[in-house]
C-alpha cells in the first residue's frame, strides 16, 4: 500500500508540474502577446499553433486566378419607339429601333468591355436611315499599384436627318453617311503629390455623297481626314480632394483633297493648352473647371491661322442610388464642314441631365442643352437650345414603358429660325 501511495503522489506531482508549465506557456496569450499565427519561433511556430481553418498558416495568400471570374457580364436592350416631329410647318411620323449590347469582364488587374448600339429609323413614307451605329472596345490594366494602362477603339456610322435643324438646304433628300474610326491609348501614374497622364490617339473619318431631290449628288471626299495626336496632363494634389492640373494636346490633320472653295488642302496642326481645378468627394460629387487657348496652324501659308479661347467644366452629383445630376461644358475646334470659304469651326456646348428614381417602378428624366458655333473664315454662326423630359415605367423585370418630349430651337447668323417638337412613346426590353 505504501508503494501505491508513493506512486500516486509522484503522479500528482508530475501532473501539477505539467499544469504549471502549461499556464506559464499561456501567460503571453493572456497578456495579449500571442497571435494565432505565431511568431515563427519555439512553441509559437506558425504551423504548430496555426488557425485550424487554414490549410497552411505559413503560406503567403495568392490572388485568385483570373479564370475563376465569370467569362463576361452581359447586358442587352432593345428599344422600340414611335415618334411624331413637328417643325418648319411639317409633321413627320417615324418608327425607331434602338438596340444595344455590352459585354464586360473584371480581372484581378483591370477590366475589359465591348459594346455595340445603334439608332435605326424609318419614316411613314418608307425612307429608312441609319441615324447612328456605334461599336466600342476598351480596357484597363494595372501595371503596378501606381501605374495604369488604358486603351480604347471606336467605330461609328451616322447619318443626319436633313429636315432637322439648319445644317442642310431645303432640297437635300439624303445627308451623307459619315464613318469614323478612332484609337486611343494612355498611361497614368500616381507619383504621390503629382498625377501624370500621357495619351495618344489616331482617327480616320470618311464622308459619303449628299443626295438632292432631283437625284443629283455632291462629292464630299474633300472632308475625309486622317488625324494623329498626343497629349498629357499633370495634376498637383492641393488637398486630399482638390487637384490643380495643366493639360495639353497636339493634333495633326491630313485631308484627302483640297477644299473646293479655297482651292488648297486644310492640312494643319491644332495645339490646345488649358489649366484648371478638379474636386472629387468619393463617388458622390465631382467638380471640374478649366480654361485655355487653342491655336490652329495651317500647313498652307495661304490659309490664315487662328486662335480660340477654350473652356471646360464638369459637374457630377450622385447623393444616393436614386438621384443623378450631371452637367458639362465643352469646346471643340474642328473642320469647317461644307461652309464655303471656311477654314475651321469652333463650337461651345453645354449639356445637363437629371434622373430621379421615384419608386421601384417609376424613373423620371430631364435634360437641357445649348450650343454656339462660329465658322472661321466665313461670316457664319449658329445657336441651338433644347430641353426635354421623359419617364420610364417598369412593367416587369425586363420591360419598360417609355415616354419622351424634346423641344429644340435653332438660329443661324442670317436670322433663320427653326423650332422642332418631338414626342416619342415606346417600350424597352432589357436584361
Amino acid at each position: 500500500m505504501a508503494v501505491r501511495a508513493g506512486t500516486r503522489q509522484r503522479a500528482r506531482a508530475h501532473g501539477l508540474t505539467a499544469l504549471l508549465l502549461a499556464c506559464l506557456w499561456c501567460v503571453p496569450a493572456w497578456a495579449g502577446e500571442f497571435t494565432i499565427s505565431g511568431d515563427g519561433s519555439g512553441y509559437s511556430n506558425r504551423d504548430l499553433a496555426n488557425d485550424p481553418t487554414l490549410v497552411c498558416a505559413a503560406c503567403v495568400p495568392a490572388p485568385p486566378p483570373e479564370n475563376d471570374t465569370p467569362l463576361f457580364d452581359l447586358d442587352w436592350s432593345l428599344g422600340l419607339r414611335g415618334s411624331v416631329t413637328e417643325g418648319d410647318g411639317t409633321t413627320r411620323y417615324e418608327v425607331l429601333a434602338l438596340p444595344s449590347l455590352s459585354l464586360k469582364q473584371q480581372t484581378v488587374r483591370g477590366g475589359y468591355d465591348l459594346s455595340v448600339g445603334g439608332e435605326l429609323s424609318k419614316t411613314a413614307d418608307g425612307e429608312a436611315r441609319i441615324d447612328a451605329l456605334d461599336a466600342e472596345v476598351g480596357g484597363t490594366y494595372e501595371l503596378d499599384s501606381v501605374t495604369t494602362l488604358a486603351g480604347r477603339g471606336t467605330l461609328s456610322i451616322s447619318q443626319d436627318d436633313p429636315r432637322s435643324g439648319t445644317d442642310y438646304a431645303s432640297n437635300v433628300a439624303s445627308a451623307p453617311i459619315v464613318v469614323t474610326g478612332t484609337g486611343e491609348a494612355s498611361v497614368t501614374r500616381d507619383l504621390g503629390l503629382f498625377d501624370v497622364e500621357l495619351r495618344s490617339k489616331a482617327a480616320r473619318t470618311g464622308y459619303g455623297n449628299t443626295v438632292y431631290d432631283d437625284a443629283s449628288t455632291t462629292d464630299n471626299s474633300f472632308q475625309n481626314t486622317t488625324s494623329y495626336g498626343v497629349g498629357g496632363r499633370v495634376g498637383v494634389k492641393v488637398t486630399p480632394g482638390l487637384t490643380a492640373f495643366v493639360d495639353g494636346d497636339a493634333t495633326a490633320d491630313q485631308y484627302d483633297a483640297a477644299s473646293p472653295s479655297l482651292g488648297v488642302k486644310l492640312d494643319g496642326t491644332t495645339y490646345e493648352a488649358r489649366a484648371g481645378l478638379n474636386f472629387k468627394l468619393r463617388e458622390t460629387l465631382e467638380l471640374e473647371g478649366s480654361a485655355g487657348l487653342a491655336y490652329r496652324d495651317f500647313k498652307d501659308a495661304g490659309v490664315e491661322d487662328f486662335t480660340a479661347a477654350i473652356y471646360g467644366a464638369k459637374v457630377v452629383f450622385v447623393p444616393d442610388e436614386t438621384v443623378s445630376l450631371t452637367g458639362e461644358l465643352t469646346t471643340t475646334v474642328s473642320a469647317p464642314g461644307t461652309t464655303a470659304s471656311a477654314s475651321g469651326k469652333v463650337e461651345y456646348a453645354a449639356t445637363g441631365s437629371a434622373a430621379v428614381q421615384v419608386n421601384p417602378w417609376l424613373r423620371l428624366r430631364a435634360k437641357a442643352g445649348w450650343s454656339y458655333s462660329e465658322t472661321i473664315g466665313a461670316d457664319s454662326t449658329e445657336q441651338t437650345a433644347s430641353a426635354g423630359a421623359g419617364a420610364d415605367y417598369l412593367l416587369s423585370a425586363m420591360t419598360d414603358l417609355t415616354a419622351d418630349y424634346t423641344y429644340t430651337r435653332s438660329l443661324t447668323g442670317t436670322g433663320t429660325e427653326t423650332d422642332e417638337h418631338v414626342v416619342a412613346l415606346g417600350v424597352t426590353f432589357h436584361r
